[in-house]
């Protein structure tokens, strides 16, 4: 889905990269902030030099000449504009007929809408459940659009702040839905193999497809480096939280019995799902509030006609809430024949049901994304793309995992950050592979086909993954 702030990995949606791409303060930025202004040999300036200060920047020795200078990272006020967006920044609001026409008709992928009641006469008829499954899939796909689209608009009427909280709410919304329909099923396996699925989708193949298509228009696409690197390192954070739990199993496993063993796992899994998400609400505090300036020196200063755009909401604000209610309604009913027809395809074993949620479940929950990254990397923001594959990615380690954790805990549901040890190496890998892709804030074609050429070939090997799991199998017995 897409969503949220693209300066540093979430979701794009209310703001736009194209402003303060330089990075540089202007008077009107300090007045967002209660301390006084800097000035650049750290001395503080007080009286009429608070705001006016901002021209030493210029006057100063050459050692200093060229740095900018920012007050401390929380002495910014905390304003209304923070939470609710100022009408005169963006365009006017349509009407409620064009509203309804931008809802049901925003994108030509919303045909796929007929699916929905498709799939539900099939389910509640009881008829097969490939048939069940495979218009279910189609019919989800619309409808994660839906939700990205309705939480992109409502973004645009409210601040960074309240807008940033909305889409890490909302942004992974259908995956959010599919796993918890799976986890109080007992499918902790498929649950666990979907989110990872996701991971891997947005990670290699949707990034993979937006630096192919983008490469092949530009010879070469640049983007700002260090909130590439800041994104990478998020997630090898995640995967050390993997890694741990793998490790006390095995390290558990000649030594105590199977139920002491899930105990010490569930117990590591829980403790860590809390230390995760409190980085992700810090991760979200640094990114929609403290740091929401930063120097860019490597990305080039765009036109002033750019910096003045204004984007303007294809919905009104009502019509918004409205859609993505419906498109949540609608997405529980469908994701409920969804997941009762994977049990029973698990149950014929006529395919994997673990391949289903890594490959199947997870490029549907992305469709949004995947067209979305590849557009805007298309247009040559590259920026813009990464902060709609990676930044999913972020949200859903940092946040979707942890959170369904905790949930598992309150409904007695054996869920825990042990995944098995080849998903683990497998994620471990890929995260490493993206940092070497994007370590030097350039990307071309190849990088896509590398991202590409990996997950065709992870894909590959998990079709063989046994339909009972491997040697990890009875930590994850659960009673429904």
């Amino acid at each position: 889905m897409a969503s949220a702030s693209g300066d540093l990995g979430l979701r794009p949606s209310n703001v736009n990269l194209k402003s303060r791409s330089t990075g540089e303060l202007t008077a009107r930025d300090f007045q967002e902030y209660a301390s006084p202004a800097f000035s650049p040999n750290g001395v503080v300036a007080d009286g009429p030099q608070s705001v006016a200060g901002l021209s030493t920047i210029t006057d100063t020795p050459s050692s200093a000449q060229g740095r900018i200078i920012r007050p401390p990272p929380f002495s910014r006020k905390l304003r209304k504009s923070l939470f609710i967006r100022p009408a005169e920044t963006r365009g006017a609001a349509p009407g409620y007929l064009q509203s309804v026409k931008s809802a049901l008709g925003y994108s030509w992928i919303n045909v796929l809408l007929i699916f929905n009641p498709i799939s539900w006469a099939l389910y509640y008829s009881h008829q097969e459940d490939g048939a069940v499954f495979g218009t279910a899939l189609l019919g989800i796909i619309p409808l994660a659009g839906m939700l990205g689209h309705g939480t992109e608009t409502v973004a645009l009427y409210t601040g960074d702040a309240l807008g940033g909280l909305i889409n890490a709410s909302l942004g992974n919304a259908t995956e959010f839905i599919i796993a918890i329909l799976l986890l109080v099923k007992c499918e902790i396996r498929v649950v666990q193999a979907s989110l990872l699925g996701g991971l891997l989708s947005n990670l290699l193949l949707v990034t993979g497809m937006a630096f192919i298509v983008g490469g092949i228009r530009f010879s070469e696409q640049e983007f700002r480096q260090t909130a590439a690197q800041l994104n990478t390192s998020l997630l090898t954070l995640a995967v050390i939280a993997l890694v741990m739990p793998t490790a006390f199993a095995i390290a558990l496993e000649q030594v105590a019995g199977p139920d002491q063993e899930r105990d010490v796992v569930l117990q590591i899994s829980r403790g860590s799902a809390v230390i995760l998400i409190a980085i992700y609400i810090s991760y979200m505090v640094f990114q929609l509030y403290s740091h929401t300036m930063r120097p860019q020196p490597d990305v080039e200063a765009q036109t002033q006609d750019e910096d003045s755009e204004k984007e303007t909401p294809e919905m009104n604000l009502t019509v918004a809430i409205c859609a993505l209610v419906a498109a949540t309604g609608l997405t529980y009913v469908t994701a409920e024949a969804l997941t009762d027809s994977l049990e029973g395809i698990g149950r014929s074993g006529s395919v994997s049901t673990e391949w289903l949620g890594l490959i199947l479940l997870a490029i549907v929950g992305n469709a949004a994304e995947h067209v979305t990254a590849v557009f805007v990397a298309y247009r040559n923001k590259v920026d813009l793309a990464l902060a709609v594959s990676v930044g999913s990615c972020i949200q859903i380690t940092l946040f979707v995992i942890p959170i369904l954790v905790l949930i598992g805990w309150i409904i007695n549901k054996p869920l825990s950050l042990l995944f098995d040890p080849l998903e683990v190496v497998t994620l471990f890998l890929s995260v490493l592979l993206v940092r070497f892709a994007t370590e030097d804030g350039r990307t071309h074609y190849m990088s896509g086909v590398l991202l590409f050429g990996t997950y065709i070939l992870i894909a590959f090997s998990f079709w063989y993954y046994p339909q009972n799991g491997t040697s990890f199998a009875r930590l994850f017995e659960c009673d429904a």
